[in-house]
C-alpha cells in the first residue's frame, strides 16, 4: 500500500481511479469509476476506465442506470473482461 492510502485507510486502487466492476449473479453488474460509454448492444456493453476497457457480453443486455460515477449492466450476462 502506498503511504497516503494507509493514512486514509482506503485500498490504492480507489486513489488511482480505478475501474470497479461487482457483479451480482449473473443477471446484474455495476461499473464504477469509468470514463465513457464506448458501445452498446442488446448482446454487448463495452465501457472505458481510466487505464483499460470493461466488456460485458451477453443475451438482452440492457442499461439499468447510467450515473457519472457508475453505470448499472443488466440481462443475462455471460462474460465479463478487461481489454486493454
Amino acid at each position: 500500500m502506498n503511504p497516503i492510502s494507509e493514512k486514509l485507510g482506503l485500498q490504492p486502487d480507489i486513489l488511482e481511479g480505478a475501474t470497479i466492476v461487482k457483479m451480482f449473479g449473473t443477471e446484474y453488474a455495476i461499473i464504477e469509476n469509468y470514463k465513457s460509454l464506448i458501445e452498446y448492444t442488446e448482446c454487448l456493453v463495452k465501457v472505458q476506465g481510466k487505464h483499460m476497457r470493461v466488456v460485458i457480453e451477453g443475451e438482452k443486455l440492457g442499461i439499468e442506470s447510467f450515473q457519472p460515477d457508475e453505470c448499472r449492466v443488466c440481462g443475462k450476462i455471460e462474460k465479463i473482461y478487461f481489454a486493454g
